[in-house]
């Protein structure tokens, strides 16, 4: 089985912080190439607008700062992201029978490519919904505030 992350779960496991115990953290881990990219740019344009994403980057002490931010940069090999080629026409399909956005179709259309459950740090009751119908599992997981 596989697990498909969300961008504030992704932070979590890049800076090494402590991951939900609800999951089973042993599986491989996927994320979506919209959520990588809204922490990408929730921390890289910290220094103009710090936001919740950008803050458990800049309060790590400067040697697991400099790590995370490598991690950020350059995804270890460790964490699978999908190709929109490959995910593209399937993105297609969904659209017809789900009413979601296009970071919700990119991680509904994973899920599916890759069988995976998929963790959220914070409800999205429609993303929920479109999971359930096609069949995949979603885990809700509560974010603790730095």
């Amino acid at each position: 089985m596989n697990l498909l992350v969300d961008d504030q779960l992704l932070s979590r496991v890049l800076r090494r912080d402590v991951l939900p115990d609800r999951v089973d953290w042993s599986q491989p881990i996927f994320t979506t190439g919209y959520w990588y990219v809204r922490l990408c740019q929730a921390v890289l344009g910290a220094a103009t607008r710090p936001g919740v994403l950008s803050i458990s980057f800049m309060a790590l002490i400067d040697a697991r700062r400099d790590q995370a931010l490598a991690a950020l940069t350059e995804l270890p090999d460790e964490i699978g992201l999908l190709s929109l080629r490959a995910l593209g026409p399937t993105i297609g399909r969904l659209r017809l029978d789900h009413q979601l956005n296009i970071l919700s179709l990119e991680a509904l259309a994973a899920a599916i490519h890759l069988q995976a459950t998929v963790v959220l740090s914070t409800r999205s009751p429609r993303l929920e919904q479109a999971l359930a119908a096609e069949g995949r599992h979603v885990e809700v997981v509560e974010q603790r505030r730095m």
